[in-house]
């Protein structure tokens, strides 16, 4: 890439979820790509939602295995690729979670935490109590630093994704993120 460019691909799958799952209930995921002001997507989706995965058996894994494919072309590093997860039993909102894509080319697996978003209001704590439960209207927000120390949120589980980074000119504008996984 001569102008000043480089590519980074990232293929891959939201494997599962690791959470306490009652038997019959029925589970979805969405995803989100965040990335800084110098990255433009050149291929694939920036969002997306999985299929309904039920659950047989109390306290199994939540099983997904939703593709992610998406190409990036950027100039510099500032705002490498996050993604933001949600998680809903039926319609409820079991957690968000984020996590930095991975610098080093190769295929990764990446856990994510979630975090369920908590009352922190007279009225959040009346609403919770009539079965109403905060969430964000932008999941995005999770991958800036604007305003999430005043959010509160309960470790609730960990979403497992598996992905293989590709780049192309990195090294040609004098970026080294070292050898790949053997």
């Amino acid at each position: 890439m001569s102008d000043g460019t480089f590519l980074v691909s990232l293929t891959g799958q939201i494997e599962s979820v690791d959470i306490l799952a009652p038997s019959g209930s029925a589970w979805h995921c969405k995803y989100e790509f965040v990335t800084g002001p110098d990255w433009k997507i050149i291929g694939g989706l920036e969002a997306g939602v999985s299929q309904t995965s039920n659950v047989v058996v109390n306290g199994a894994l939540v099983v997904f295995n939703l593709p992610i494919e998406i190409n990036f072309k950027s100039t510099n590093l500032y705002g490498w690729p996050q993604i933001v997860v949600s998680v809903y039993r039926g319609v409820q909102l079991e957690g968000y979670g984020r996590a930095h894509m991975p610098l080093r080319p190769g295929m990764h697996r990446v856990d994510v935490a979630l975090g369920k978003p908590q009352a922190s209001s007279l009225l959040g704590y009346m609403g919770a109590f009539f079965g109403y439960q905060p969430e964000l209207l932008q999941p995005k927000m999770l991958a800036t630093t604007a305003g999430n120390h005043l959010i509160q949120m309960l470790s609730h589980g960990e979403v497992r994704i598996s992905v293989n980074v590709v780049m192309q000119g990195v090294r040609s504008l004098g970026y080294d993120f070292g050898r790949g996984k053997d």
